[in-house]
C-alpha cells in the first residue's frame, strides 16, 4: 500500500524538525566544548603568567637582598648594579652603547641615584671604562680619578671612595655591566681598618659577593 502524499509530507516535516533539533544540539555541544577549551587555555595562560611573575619578583628580590648584604658587609653607603644595553644606532649603523642602574641599595639617609642613572651614554664615561679595565675591584678615592664626567657624578653624590667590579655574561667574557659601591665618608673604612681587616681582604670579600650577584643575574636571563 502506497503512503499518501500527506503522510509523506508529515514524515518529511518530522525529519526536518528532528534534524533541526539535532543540529542545534550538536552546535550547542560544539560551542560548549569550545568555551570549555578556551576557558582552560585562559586558565593555563593565567597560571603561567602568575608563575612567571612570581619567579620574576623572587629573582629580583634575591638580587636586591644580595646587594643589600654586600652594602652591609662592606659598610658602604650605597651599592648599585649597572647593566649595559643598546640604545638606538648611529648614522653608520653601529649601536649606541648605554648603561642604566637596575638595582640599588642605600643606607638610611643616603639619597637614591637610580632615577638619574638611566640610559646613560657610555661614551661620556671613558674614565669609568678605564677604571673597569685597569683597576677593577680596587677601592679608590675620587682624588685618584682625573676631572671627568665620572668624577663629577661621584662628587655630586657626595662619594669619597668607591669601587667598581665588572659583571660578565654567562659566557664569562662578554661584559654585562658592573657593581659600584660608594662610601660617602671615610669613617666606615677607618673602622674596618681598625678591626684589623686590610683593604685587600675587603676587596676580596666584595669581589666574592659580586660573583654571587653575577650568577643570579645570569640565572635570571636564562628564564
Amino acid at each position: 500500500m502506497t503512503p499518501s502524499e500527506d503522510t509523506i509530507s508529515s514524515i518529511k516535516d518530522l525529519s526536518l524538525m528532528f534534524g533541526e533539533i539535532l543540529g542545534v544540539f550538536v552546535v550547542g555541544l560544539g560551542i560548549g566544548a569550545w568555551g570549555i577549551v578556551k576557558k582552560q587555555k585562559l586558565n593555563w595562560s593565567s597560571r603561567w603568567k602568575d608563575v612567571y611573575e612570581k619567579k620574576f619578583v623572587e629573582t629580583h628580590t634575591q638580587i636586591h637582598e644580595l646587594l643589600t648584604e654586600l652594602r652591609l658587609t662592606s659598610r658602604s653607603c650605597r651599592c648599585l648594579i649597572f647593566q649595559f644595553h643598546n640604545g638606538g644606532a648611529f648614522a653608520d649603523g653601529s649601536s649606541i652603547k648605554r648603561f642604566s642602574v637596575t638595582h640599588e641599595s642605600c643606607a638610611a639617609g643616603v639619597g637614591t641615584v637610580i632615577l638619574d642613572s638611566q640610559d646613560v651614554l657610555l661614551t661620556r664615561y671613558a674614565e669609568l671604562v678605564r677604571v673597569l679595565d685597569d683597576k677593577p675591584s680596587k677601592i679608590l678615592s675620587i682624588r685618584d680619578v682625573p676631572s671627568s664626567a665620572f668624577r663629577s657624578g661621584l662628587e655630586i653624590n657626595s662619594v669619597d671612595y668607591f669601587t667598581v667590579i665588572p659583571l660578565k655574561c654567562s659566557d664569562g667574557i662578554s661584559p654585562l655591566g658592573f657593581v659600584c659601591c660608594h662610601w660617602c665618608t671615610t669613617d666606615s673604612l677607618d673602622e674596618i681598618e681598625q678591626e684589623g681587616i686590610t683593604q685587600n681582604t675587603l676587596e676580596q670579600v666584595i669581589t666574592e659577593a659580586v660573583e654571587n650577584i653575577n650568577a643570579h643575574l645570569n640565572y635570571k636571563k636564562k628564564k
